[in-house]
């Protein structure tokens, strides 16, 4: 990394990067009027590397190596973070921090930021520079100030961010679990022991519970406890380790308190495949009887699911999910796999029913490796429908069932599933997106946006397909330029999701911006060059005409062929 940036770090340099500011001082990313912009740690530690090198080419590499040093990570990760930076610098965010095809990033701000009496305008280059021949000299005492800084945070940063939170019901995060010793697959084994501890945390009445796709994402070793409460709005974490001990797992789970560190309490139990289920409800009443005052043992809490055979078919099903969250060709076939292995050592193992079922679902709808099409759909409602069976108590079986139906265009059946999983767990992010997607469906825009953006605050970090739609109930609720940038979020995430590029396609006419709109639409046509105006409103029922009309009329205007109806 430029050395030049713990020096910067120090003087309390503000450089403008388009109508923002990066107070360099304070390691924030300001608005316009001043605000504090929320950023993960890793997106504000990418802007702060692109802001030093400004009109410079970064590197994918050099960008992974400066931020998450002597961690393996994915691409995801920087994509991730890109995608935050360009959401909190909001509508410029795209021209400011470019991407430059199979290469890196490059940030672009121009000097916008107005001067003030203490702090003189300055442009991303130009700040820099004077930095750079000024700021040497007082490396020592800026080392002093860092010091005091990191102090001071430490003293007051979890006080603020509780704070923040007084009032609110109560609120708690699951870290990724993980196994002291252990490899790839042992790590995959206690990430998916904590996944499903925050599944049926979501259950708890009166308890927000944050997501996991957020809080593992958030899960940067060494990050100070305050640190990574603030950035999940949330006091309590919980965290532990889950340890393979031949067809044992040895599982040690604490709760922590962000505001002094301190630890709440410990679990620690030994437990065969069969005793995983009642550990976690354990988990979840120690839990949900320590932050709220009284537990509500309604029918849907009391269900225990139904134990894997073999903690090998956890693992195969958790890496089933992994692959079928790529959202790509290859990925869909792996996910594919490993549920068809799980359930051939359990055929009764539910989860892998609803994942399997989810995974050919997604693959029908965006025919992504051309081996599953909406003509299958039967057999996909056969293999949720199985999942249902097994445990009709399961809240993700319901999303996976309302998911299926709406490909049989059920929209019907779809709201009725979507509707039962929220009475199974009134505060899983998967079950407000798919009430809001079943209400979209339907023609119902408002409670749709609403639902998604209450699935959005459990999920501050969240998986490509939920931006995916609500990028859609904010065009179905004349959102325009939010639509836009929240597909735009989704194609960094997920490029092949031409869902995504429809919407982005819809809102631009409708904004009457009819020149991009064509070449998005000549982008969608060699990405499927099968796709219709028709198939534009496919993912509408027959009652939610405006909508389903709407659409249509922005894919002609777009140039998208008319097509036939079946």
């Amino acid at each position: 990394m430029d050395q030049t940036a713990p020096h910067l770090l120090t003087a309390g340099m503000k450089i403008p990067v388009a109508s923002h500011t990066l107070d360099l001082g304070r390691e924030v990313l300001l608005d316009g009027d001043g605000r504090v912009v929320e950023l993960r740690p890793q997106a504000y530690q990418v802007l702060r590397h692109l802001v030093v090198h400004a009109g410079q080419l970064v590197s994918k590499e050099e960008l992974l190596a400066a931020v998450w040093p002597n961690l393996i990570v994915t691409d995801d990760s920087l994509v991730q973070a890109i995608g935050d930076i360009r959401r909190g610098l909001g509508q410029p965010g795209r021209e400011v921090v470019r991407t430059i095809p199979r290469r890196g990033y490059m940030l672009v701000a121009p000097a916008t930021a107005p001067a003030t009496d203490d702090q003189p305008q300055l442009s991303a280059s130009t700040g820099l520079h004077r930095a750079r021949s000024v700021l040497f000299v007082g490396s020592i005492l800026a080392c002093v100030a860092l010091a005091t800084l990191a102090s001071l945070w430490l003293k007051f940063g979890a006080h603020g961010a509780t704070e923040a939170n007084r009032g609110d019901r109560p609120s708690i995060a699951v870290l990724p679990f993980k196994d002291p010793n252990g490899n790839g697959e042992a790590q995959l084994l206690a990430r998916g022991i904590a996944e499903d501890l925050v599944a049926e945390l979501s259950r708890a009445h009166g308890l927000r519970v944050v997501s996991h796709q957020s809080s593992f994402q958030l899960a940067v070793p060494g990050t100070p406890l305050a640190q990574v409460g603030q950035q999940l709005r949330t006091r309590y974490l919980a965290d532990g380790t889950v340890h393979r001990e031949g067809e044992q797992l040895r599982i040690l789970v604490e709760l922590l308190d962000t505001q002094d560190g301190r630890v709440v309490w410990s679990f620690a139990r030994l437990v065969d495949p069969a005793g995983v289920p009642a550990a976690q409800q354990a988990l979840v009443g120690r839990i949900a009887g320590t932050l709220l005052e009284k537990v509500r043992n309604t029918e849907e809490r009391r269900a225990v699911a139904q134990a894997p055979k073999s903690l090998d078919v956890y693992v195969l099903t958790a890496h089933g999910k992994s692959m079928m969250h790529k959202y790509s060709p290859q990925g869909m076939r792996d996910a594919r796999r490993f549920f068809e292995q799980a359930l051939a050592i359990d055929p009764n193992y539910a989860p892998a029913w609803v994942w399997l079922g989810m995974t050919n679902t997604i693959d029908s709808a965006l025919r992504l490796t051309g081996e599953w099409h909406p003509g299958r759909v039967k057999e996909v409602l056969v293999q949720v429908e199985r999942a249902v069976a097994l445990e009709p108590e399961l809240p993700i079986a319901h999303v996976a069932l309302s998911q299926a139906q709406a490909l049989a265009r059920n929209f019907e059946g779809a709201l009725a599933s979507a509707e039962r999983c929220v009475q199974l767990s009134p505060n899983d992010p998967d079950c407000l997106y798919i009430i809001g997607k079943a209400q979209l469906d339907m023609g119902q825009a408002e409670p749709a946006v609403r639902n998604m953006e209450q699935a959005l605050d459990r999920n501050p970090v969240p998986p490509a397909y939920l931006p995916g739609f609500y990028a859609t109930a904010l065009w179905a609720n004349h959102r325009y330029e939010e639509a836009i940038r929240t597909a735009d979020d989704c194609l960094v995430r997920a490029p092949d999701s031409w869902h995504c590029r429809q919407t982005r396609i819809a809102a631009l006419v409708e904004l009457g911006r009819l020149a991009p709109a064509r070449e998005e639409a000549s982008r969608l046509m060699a990405q499927v060059p099968t796709m219709t105006a028709y198939r534009f409103g496919l993912i509408f029922a027959d009652t939610a005409v405006a909508l389903r009309d709407r659409r249509i009329a922005a894919a002609r205007a777009a140039g998208i062929p008319a097509g036939l109806n079946p």
